[in-house]
C-alpha cells in the first residue's frame, strides 16, 4: 500500500514538472547547441545517469566475481 502511495505521488510530480516545463530551453555543450522543451533535456538527463548507474553497477559485478575465484 505504501509502494502505491509512494507512486502515484511520484507520478503525480513527473504530471506537475512536465506541465510547468513546455518551454523550449538551448542547450550548450562546447560546440553543440540543442533547443528542445525542458522536460525533454531533463529526461534525457535521467536516462543517461540511469544507464550510467546501471554500467557502473555491472562492472562493480565483474570485478567482484574476479576477486572471488
Amino acid at each position: 500500500m505504501i509502494r502505491l502511495f509512494i507512486g502515484i505521488i511520484l507520478g503525480a510530480a513527473i504530471v506537475v514538472l512536465a506541465a510547468q516545463n513546455t518551454g523550449s530551453v538551448t542547450y550548450t555543450f562546447l560546440a553543440w547547441q540543442v533547443t528542445a522543451p525542458g522536460l525533454l533535456v531533463l529526461l534525457a538527463v535521467y536516462v543517461a545517469g540511469m544507464f550510467t548507474s546501471w554500467l557502473m553497477m555491472g562492472i562493480s559485478r565483474i570485478t567482484r566475481r574476479g576477486r572471488k575465484r
